[in-house]
């Protein structure tokens, strides 16, 4: 699992990225910042975003789901009493999304708003049991959520305190990541600056907590004294759809290329990059495409290391965002990028020759000329006999052998750059190893050190 919080400071508002890393999805909660940001901060982690999720509709900020999900294709669930008015997958009590092996569930939790639902997440790999908690505006590091923002039946102190409840019924394990943090108009004082906590501290320490009664608990919220919220109505109902959106949410983008003026461009001898992630790329890429996926840390290393600066480029991507932020890192780096492009592979894919570890020891065993592009620090784990050890960024300046290339490296990804490179040089590839690399085959088969 991949998870990370990000934060719109000026609501001191908190959302949260939540991925899958083996299918290569992920779920948004709570988005508020530009959609751009949750995509290539998900195509930097090799995932693509198949999933919105709103704990409730915001009084506060505008929620951007709506640019995702132009963005990316990704499902918007939202609570089913929020009567949403855009396309959305409304979702109750108990409802479970599955991402990847990733399992989300809603726990109604009414009280700032009537359809207030808390996400309870599992890492199956890992447990079925929850771990860790979406709380939205119920409950807060420190404190709860206001109940005083909208005059709506299944709003109040009474029905806060019973969500308190269900969310008490929680192991004291279960870690707590609320919609915001202290700053925020949606809770107290007492709202902590601190952006996580668990159930059991919460238990023990969240003043409202405390409180032995419902009785109790509403006569302590109400004598909490709040800030005014301002455009209340405003945010609530454009997060609904009922109102417009403002001008400008969904951002301008570059054009897409077609795969005519792509081939025009390689044809002109610009070098076509796909920066989608491994997965992706072996699902189908275009013709003479390089796989290098979007990284803020390795792109560029690859690039550089494989191609001359003065060679144009073609940046093809899952989505257009993913194309630009690729593009503004070339261009850095002294590339011109002739065009971008998210057109569908669609009856223009091409596959890489996929092997298994098996296949590997076998074909090691008949003589094949193995290329492994680790860096010298992994040969020294354990090498296959007789393989050729040339770390990926060395392609360029080593000359290879002449025969079909079967290539591997540690999990499939430089593997698989290696290939989709050495077939622009025109070099046969008879194999690559993926997913996988030489870790599981160490491990199954004899171990030979460098």
């Amino acid at each position: 699992m991949i998870f990370r919080p990000l934060y719109l400071e000026h609501v001191a508002a908190a959302s949260y990225l939540i991925g899958c890393i083996a299918k290569g999805e992920a779920a948004i909660i709570d988005p508020g910042l530009p959609a751009e940001q949750y995509v290539t901060l998900a195509a930097e982690k090799g995932l693509r975003i198949t999933a919105v999720f709103e704990t409730h509709m915001h009084a506060d900020y505008f929620s951007t789901g709506r640019a995702i999900q132009a963005l990316t294709g990704a499902t918007i669930y939202a609570p089913r009493i929020a009567d949403v008015r855009y396309a959305h997958e409304p979702i109750d009590d108990g409802t479970q999304v599955h991402i990847g092996n990733i399992v989300i569930r809603a726990l109604h939790t009414p009280g700032h708003t009537p359809e207030h639902m808390a996400y309870l997440v599992s890492d199956t790999p890992r447990a079925t049991n929850p771990w860790f908690v979406c709380t939205g505006d119920s409950l807060f590091v420190g404190d709860v959520g206001r109940v005083d923002l909208v005059s709506l039946a299944g709003t109040g102190t009474d029905v806060q305190y019973a969500s308190m409840q269900k969310l008490l019924a929680l192991p004291d394990y279960v870690e707590v990541f609320p919609g915001h943090f202290g700053g925020s108009a949606c809770g107290g004082r007492a709202m902590s600056g601190k952006v996580s906590s668990t159930i059991g501290f919460e238990r023990r320490f969240n003043w409202a907590l405390q409180a032995p009664d419902e009785p109790t608990f509403s006569t302590w919220l109400s004598q909490e004294v709040r800030e005014v919220v301002d455009s209340i109505l405003m945010h609530r109902n454009t997060n609904r759809g009922e109102l417009p959106l403002p001008a400008g949410y969904y951002g301008a983008h570059t054009a897409a290329a077609s795969i005519a003026q792509i081939r025009a461009a390689q044809a002109a001898g610009a070098a076509l990059i796909d920066v989608r992630s491994t997965a992706a790329f072996h699902t189908g890429f275009l013709a003479g495409a390089i796989s290098i996926p979007y990284s803020v840390d390795l792109m560029l290393t690859r690039l550089t290391g494989l191609l001359a600066r003065n060679r144009p480029l073609v940046i093809y991507a899952d989505t257009l965002v993913t194309a630009e932020a690729a593009m503004h890192l070339a261009t850095q780096a002294g590339y011109v990028v002739n065009a971008l492009s998210n057109v569908a592979v669609a009856g223009e894919g091409q596959a890489l020759p996929v092997i298994t570890i098996d296949t590997l020891h076998h074909n090691a065993q008949s003589g094949a000329v193995i290329l492994d592009v680790r860096e010298p620090f992994e040969h020294a784990k354990g090498t296959i006999p007789n393989a050729h050890l040339v770390p990926l960024l060395e392609l360029a300046t080593t000359e290879l052998p002449t025969a079909p290339l079967v290539l591997v490296c540690e999990s499939g990804q430089r593997a698989t750059v290696a290939a989709s490179y050495l077939i622009q040089s025109g070099k046969t590839i008879a194999g690559v190893v993926y997913p996988g690399g030489m870790s599981d085959y160490l491990a199954a088969y004899p171990l030979v050190h460098a």
